[in-house]
């Protein structure tokens, strides 16, 4: 993977994660990074996103996060969530990721589960291991269904994950 790749893997993690003071407090840095993004669409999808946040009060932008991704399970970032819902299943896919991260040496700074879209997102950001196919290949189709969720209900979070989409498909057409 590129070092431009795991640039963009790692602006998305941040930028899908819950919004909070050190997220605004750091919008310059995050606009600095963004204009490094080489490609035209995800960073004019990046920078609308930055754009929102800028123009939006911490509270308004806690309380559509919260509604779009904590309060409605069908746009939940949580990638298990989607494929298994609350079976035993989704136990055991969380056992690998767990796996997944511990094989690696990542240890993800969230409190999240690891399933996590932002959590997923900045491990591919930072991991050597090459084989990514245990996240791209069994969860590509979720991360395609929340984005047309996101996308149907006009949420500020759809091109974000309109980029993610893309990423997830073409690493998994690659074999990465």
């Amino acid at each position: 993977m590129t070092n431009e790749k795991r640039h963009l893997l790692k602006v998305l993690s941040i930028l899908l994660q819950y919004p909070d003071d050190e997220c605004i407090l750091s919008l310059e840095e995050l606009k600095e990074a963004v204009a490094q993004i080489s490609q035209t669409e995800q960073r004019e999808r990046c920078v609308h996103f930055l754009d929102c946040l800028s123009n939006n009060s911490l509270i308004r932008l806690q309380e559509e996060y919260t509604s779009t991704f904590d309060l409605n399970p069908a746009t939940s970032l949580n990638l298990t969530y989607h494929k298994w819902g609350d079976s035993r299943e989704r136990g055991n896919a969380l056992v690998d990721f767990h796996r997944l991260y511990h094989v690696a040496g990542y240890e993800g700074s969230t409190g999240e589960l690891p399933d996590y879209l932002p959590l997923v997102l900045e491990y591919l950001s930072v991991s050597r291991n090459g084989d990514h196919s245990p996240v791209l290949g069994q969860y590509c189709e979720e991360v395609e269904t929340v984005h047309s969720r996101l996308e149907n209900a006009g949420s500020l979070y759809a091109g974000l994950l309109a980029i993610v989409t893309d990423l997830f498909t073409e690493m998994k057409t690659m074999g990465v």
